[in-house]
């Protein structure tokens, strides 16, 4: 045989064995749709992935169907969730550091001059969170007259109606959903928690966490990550831009 063709024979075994690894670096991630605050961890975490030789294939779904799949397997992680949850499902792997964060806030109208300073004062009043987001229930447990919602939108439509008192959800999500609706008089009117985001992956994935957690700490270390987080905010907050699948 000649050196040719035994170079050629050499690389394709070598695209044979390389193949399977190449296509397992796409890792199927879904995300709370119709949330600021995921939108902005999908940016962060696409460029984590990125720098870690990772492609993160992101589906936007319903906070609750994002649970229930990655449950059966049918995804290979979630995007962003807080420590609680991995306490309620223990078969799914947080990925270490933390690589963002939320802060629980109440709105309400200006107007009605509520002040919240602990979980404990939304007890009187007329609550709204949406369903399947663990923080929110956190900070409403014990709460009496809880409404749960399907969307961003339609938890702050329901307050600017006066349908519920106070709005219970991410600091950023609310104020992207009082720009994007053209709400006027409804303010943040105090801060239940702060709490860290972690990537998901479910257990036959955890496998790739030693190539995550080296850039998120390499990246936390250097400012990198808090000032690309600052930027990504400050652009969400300014154009609405949501978080696109279909990125060049």
């Amino acid at each position: 045989m000649s050196l040719h063709r035994t170079l050629r024979l050499i690389t394709v075994i070598a695209l044979l064995i390389l193949a399977p690894h190449v296509a397992a670096q796409v890792v199927k991630l879904g995300l709370a749709e119709g949330e600021a605050v995921q939108d902005v961890a999908a940016e962060l975490l696409t460029e984590i992935y990125k720098r870690a030789g990772l492609t993160a294939n992101i589906e936007p779904l319903p906070a609750a169907r994002v649970n229930y799949l990655a449950l059966r397997n049918e995804l290979d992680g979630e995007v962003a969730r807080i420590g609680p949850y991995f306490e309620k499902n223990p078969s799914l792997f947080k990925v270490e550091p933390a690589y963002y964060y939320l802060v629980t806030t109440a709105f309400a109208h200006a107007d009605r001059n509520i002040v919240i300073t602990t979980p404990a004062d939304l007890k009187k009043y007329r609550v709204g969170i949406i369903r399947g987001v663990v923080h929110a229930v956190i900070a409403t447990d014990g709460v009496p007259d809880v409404t749960v919602t399907d969307s961003v939108a339609q938890l702050f439509r329901m307050l600017a109606a006066n349908r519920i008192d106070i709005a219970v959800d991410v600091s950023l999500n609310g104020q992207d959903a009082v720009n994007q609706l053209g709400l006027k008089g409804i303010k943040p009117v105090g801060d239940l928690a702060k709490r860290d985001f972690y990537n998901v992956l479910i257990a036959s994935r955890a496998d790739l966490a030693p190539r995550i957690y080296p850039v998120i700490k390499a990246m936390r270390a250097s400012g990198e990550l808090d000032k690309l987080t600052k930027s990504l905010e400050k652009k969400r907050l300014s154009t609405g831009t949501r978080f696109r699948t279909d990125k060049p």
